[in-house]
């Protein structure tokens, strides 16, 4: 896995990200995400339903408008706070994704949307609670940072430079994983890996890795869009491969109904 810094420490880095992003308009991009059918797929609909690490909130309300039942937890407050505010009926909280306030096997699946990848010490123990309060053969649904050919060729040879001439502090932001990284960190808690798949934009001319690596070629109009460059080298980069534009790896997979630790006998 490869680790990324950045400019911003933490505090700087969550208003970076949500301070200009606006709720509705997170939503509406939920729908043409390429992991939106793996949802659809996958989780119970009669079944409570966590994301851990919601932000401001698109996909509990999505997928809450669809008829599922999904709390959302984060511990960004002023992201909560601006949930709330916006409608304070949904089911959301502020709170540590390492220590959850819900029961050993009670919920029917977890989501986690490019979440574990900030834990500088690595992934597994938000993972281990993830599993531990899962039932026997509930879903996850993760989603991490993919370390694709794109980025190690160009976007981390000028983010180096970048970090160089910034000349001041820089603090760790994530790590960006390959496929195999992706599977075997959630094997390794116990998980059985059901799919993989990348995680980005339908589109052929929309790109998360451009979006986000490249704020020139930003297009300020519609959220997360490019600009008529950045939406030409996406279709070329799209049409060859969609792994070499794609911004992340999507993980399926099901905590088994027998498990080490678990009683057969107890469960129903």
């Amino acid at each position: 896995m490869k680790k990324i810094f950045t400019i911003r420490d933490l505090s700087q880095q969550q208003t970076y990200m949500w301070a200009d992003q606006n709720i509705e308009d997170e939503v509406l991009s939920c729908a043409e995400r390429n992991i939106t059918p793996y949802f659809f797929k996958y989780l119970p609909e009669d079944e409570d339903i966590l994301e851990a690490g919601c932000g401001l909130g698109a996909w509990v309300i999505f997928l809450n408008d669809k008829g599922y039942r999904v709390a959302g937890i984060d511990n960004n407050r002023e992201v909560i706070e601006r949930l709330k505010l916006w409608n304070p009926s949904l089911n959301v909280s502020y709170g540590d994704i390492e220590h959850l306030p819900y029961e050993d096997n009670s919920l029917g699946a977890y989501i986690s949307l490019g979440v574990v990848e900030h834990f500088e010490e690595g992934p597994e123990r938000p993972l281990r609670e993830a599993f531990r309060v899962l039932k026997p053969g509930g879903m996850i649904i993760l989603t991490v940072p993919y370390n694709s050919i794109f980025r190690r060729l160009i976007a981390y040879p000028l983010r180096r430079l970048y970090l160089f001439n910034h000349g001041g502090k820089v603090y760790f932001a994530e790590y960006r994983y390959s496929e195999a990284e992706a599977r075997g960190m959630v094997k390794k808690v116990g998980f059985k890996v059901i799919e993989i798949d990348t995680d980005d934009f339908i589109s052929k001319t929309r790109s998360l890795t451009l979006w986000s690596e490249f704020p020139f070629l930003r297009d300020h109009q519609k959220p997360y869009s490019l600009n008529m460059i950045g939406k030409i080298a996406a279709y070329i980069m799209n049409s060859i491969s969609k792994k070499i534009a794609t911004s992340g790896i999507l993980v399926v997979a099901k905590k088994p109904v027998h498990f080490p630790g678990n009683d057969p006998d107890s469960i129903k």
